[in-house]
């Protein structure tokens, strides 16, 4: 009785429970909690990008809006006219939703604001050290990061990197939840010898450590 107990309250933990937050859908959506919703965000998202593809963004914008209108005009006239040949009240259809408010929160749209201008000002301040070689072995390891976009920038094409971007992030965190333990160990492993590299080339080249200078202090008289 006390294991199959067990094994019960194990089960109702282990079920996934429907987020009821933005972020927590997005990411119940990255890690296919629900495998159909996610299969479909994933298809319209490759169907969109194929769109955008082949026609530019203003003829696609266009032609979409054009046949929304045409669903919801065509959609009132018949309403229309069934109203007319039944002799009943010819209301709009979408009145309920044009008679509903909408509501802007305020406080998170500020919210929001503001970690944008604080995540803008971190890069900022960021690539202002870099630029301005604040530490040279930083600058120089940004110096090959840029080196290396360029490559790819010549390999893939920008719908390529998106494509690419798309399945990396449908891909990459259910892969890692899953096998969570050995990549840790790897990366562990890996960030090690980083550090050992770093700490090498720090004792052999110790200039390209330096950081800012501090402002000589004042002695008191």
């Amino acid at each position: 009785m006390a294991k199959n107990t067990t094994r019960r309250s194990f089960r109702r933990q282990a079920e996934w429970v429907p987020a009821e937050d933005f972020i927590g859908k997005v990411l119940d959506i990255i890690y296919w909690r629900d495998p159909k919703k996610s299969g479909i965000v994933l298809a319209g998202i490759f169907v969109t990008l194929f769109l955008l593809a082949k026609f530019s963004l203003i003829s696609l914008v266009s032609y979409s809006a054009l046949g929304v209108l045409i669903g919801t005009l065509g959609f009132r006239v018949f309403k229309l006219a069934e109203a007319k040949f039944k002799k009943t009240d010819d209301k709009n259809p979408f009145q309920p939703m044009l008679e509903k408010e909408l509501e802007v929160p305020q406080e998170k749209i500020h919210a929001q604001v503001d970690v944008l201008v604080e995540n803008a000002r971190s890069i900022a301040l960021q690539l202002r050290r870099l630029f301005f070689v604040e530490n040279i072995l930083d600058s120089v390891k940004f110096f090959f990061l840029l080196y290396s976009l360029t490559y790819i920038g010549a390999w893939f094409s920008g719908c390529t990197l998106i494509i690419l971007f798309v399945i990396g992030v449908f891909t990459i965190p259910k892969v890692y939840e899953m096998n969570k333990e050995p990549i840790d160990n790897y990366l562990n492993l890996a960030k090690d010898n980083v550090d050992k590299l770093h700490q090498t080339v720090g004792e052999k080249l110790p200039f390209m450590k330096q950081g800012p200078v501090a402002p000589p202090v004042k002695k008191e008289e």
